[in-house]
């Protein structure tokens, strides 16, 4: 009586794949490539593609587990989503169960906090243009946040006018200022409910000023001129003598 070795189910699953050309994972990506998350608590979901052997995409049969290299800038779910939690930067990685195979996409997290800017307090001249007043957004660990640009307002442009000065090779937000007439007021730069003002006074040249940017009046100038005229005229009185 002739035998014949009848194959176990792991014979039999290799015998079908082999006659049907069964699908395995040879390469898996995450979609998108690379993350930037604005702002405390934004969220993105993250996906996974698997391609087999023929470079077509698997969508049954695949387990996927999820890692996070650091979770206190970022919340990472079962299910391949990232919440932020603060600014700086992480790795989540994903890999294919069983197979070996793994991918990972870096993910940044900007949280703008504050507003650092060049000034605290200008001085102006009616006419006079200055260009050289910049700002930053920083987060809430300080850090500069780069391409955050805040917005430029004056609070009376009949004093100062500003314009906002478009350079994509700035990585501030820079804004030139035109002194308009004698007063004083504040600028701001503004981003997304953040503010950092800074005073500025604009003078007449005719006017009289010291050193602390305080305005003298008319009548305390004149009263200063008409006693130097009066010391000069008893100097000359006692060279006479």
């Amino acid at each position: 009586m002739n035998k014949r070795k009848v194959p176990g189910l792991v014979g039999f699953i290799a015998m079908a794949c082999a006659l049907l050309a069964c699908s395995k994972p040879t390469k898996v990506e995450i979609i998108p490539s690379k993350v930037v998350l604005d702002g405390a608590g934004t969220s993105k979901k993250l996906e996974v593609k698997v391609y087999d052997q023929d470079g077509a995409v698997m969508k049954e049969g695949i387990d996927v587990v999820w890692f996070s290299d650091d979770t206190s800038i970022i919340k990472l779910t079962h299910d391949g989503e990232v919440t932020s939690v603060a600014s700086g930067e992480a790795t989540v990685e994903v890999e294919i169960v069983g197979a070996g195979l793994k991918a990972e996409v870096p993910i940044r997290v900007k949280i703008p906090a504050s507003i650092n800017v060049s000034h605290e307090r200008l001085r102006l001249w009616t006419g006079q243009i200055k260009e050289n007043v910049w700002a930053e957004v920083h987060s809430e660990k300080g850090a500069f946040i780069e391409g955050y640009l805040p917005e430029w307002v004056s609070e009376d442009e009949t004093i100062v006018g500003v314009e906002q000065i478009k350079d994509p090779k700035r990585r501030q937000s820079w804004v030139k200022l035109t002194g308009l007439k004698s007063g004083t007021t504040h600028i701001a730069a503004l981003f997304e409910g953040i503010a950092k003002r800074i005073r500025v006074a604009v003078y007449d040249e005719d006017e009289e000023v010291a050193m602390d940017g305080t305005r003298i009046p008319k009548e305390e100038k004149e009263a200063a001129e008409k006693k130097k005229e009066e010391e000069k005229k008893k100097k000359k009185k006692k060279r006479k003598k």
